[in-house]
C-alpha cells in the first residue's frame, strides 16, 4: 500500500508540474504574440535592432565600435528588405483577403463575429493600415 501512495504522490506532483508549466507557457506565448502584433517583440524596428545587436555582441564579444557598425548593417538590411517587400504588398494583401474570405465561408455565425474582430486587430497593426 505504501508503494502505491509513493507512486501516486510522484504522479500527482508530475501532473501538477505539467499543468503549471502549460499555464505559464500559455501566458508567455500570449504575451509574446501581443507584443508582436504591436510592432515587434520589443515594440519597433529600433528595439528589434538593439535586441539583435545585444544577442550577437554577447556571443562574439563585440566592442562598442563594432556594435555601432553592426547597427548600421542591420538598418541597411531592413531598408533593403522593406524596398523588396513594398511592390509585393498589394499581392500579399490580396492573398490575405482571399484567405480571410475563404476562412469566413467555413465559419458559423458566432465564429464569424470573433474572426471579424481578429481581422480588425490584425489590420490595426499590420503593414496595410
Amino acid at each position: 500500500m505504501r508503494a502505491y501512495k509513493g507512486i501516486a504522490g510522484v504522479l500527482i506532483i508530475f501532473l501538477i508540474g505539467g499543468v503549471v508549466g502549460a499555464i505559464i507557457t500559455q501566458y508567455i506565448c500570449t504575451g509574446k504574440m501581443g507584443q508582436i502584433s504591436h510592432g515587434g517583440p520589443l515594440g519597433g524596428k529600433a528595439e528589434m535592432t538593439d535586441m539583435i545587436v545585444k544577442h550577437i555582441s554577447k556571443d562574439l564579444r563585440l566592442d562598442n565600435e563594432q556594435k555601432q557598425k553592426l547597427r548600421v548593417i542591420i538598418n541597411t538590411m531592413n531598408e533593403k528588405m522593406a524596398a523588396i517587400h513594398k511592390p509585393l504588398l498589394p499581392q500579399i494583401k490580396m492573398n490575405i483577403e482571399e484567405a480571410d474570405n475563404s476562412t469566413m465561408s467555413i465559419l458559423h455565425a458566432d465564429q464569424k463575429e470573433v474572426f471579424k474582430k481578429f481581422i480588425e486587430r490584425r489590420n490595426a497593426f499590420g503593414p496595410f493600415n
